[in-house]
């Protein structure tokens, strides 16, 4: 990789990590809204139901630790990345 896109990794990440949070507290926040929306429709299927809970419950599960993470971690890469660039200068 050239430096150019190492320097951009940080903001990428959290860029990332932030948009994945907003999806993971959007779906906690709109999915008994669209449960209930889709029982009361008169094509309601059961499968269909269980498809779309299942996939409320993974993303609620799996998108907000997964927002942390990578907002950590972006924490983390522009920490060293500066502790990297102290030491890399040299002392005059």
């Amino acid at each position: 990789m050239d430096q150019q896109t190492v320097s951009r990794l940080p903001a990428t990440t959290l860029r990332t990590g932030i948009i994945v949070g907003v999806i993971g507290a959007f779906s906690i926040i709109l999915a008994p809204q669209i449960m209930q929306s889709l029982q009361l429709g008169p094509a309601y299927s059961q499968a269909l139901g269980m498809v779309l809970h299942t996939a409320f419950q993974l993303v609620t599960l799996f998108f907000l630790p997964f927002s942390a993470a990578l907002i950590a971690a972006s924490l983390v890469m522009r920490y060293l990345d500066g502790l990297l660039a102290r030491v890399s200068q040299p002392e005059s």
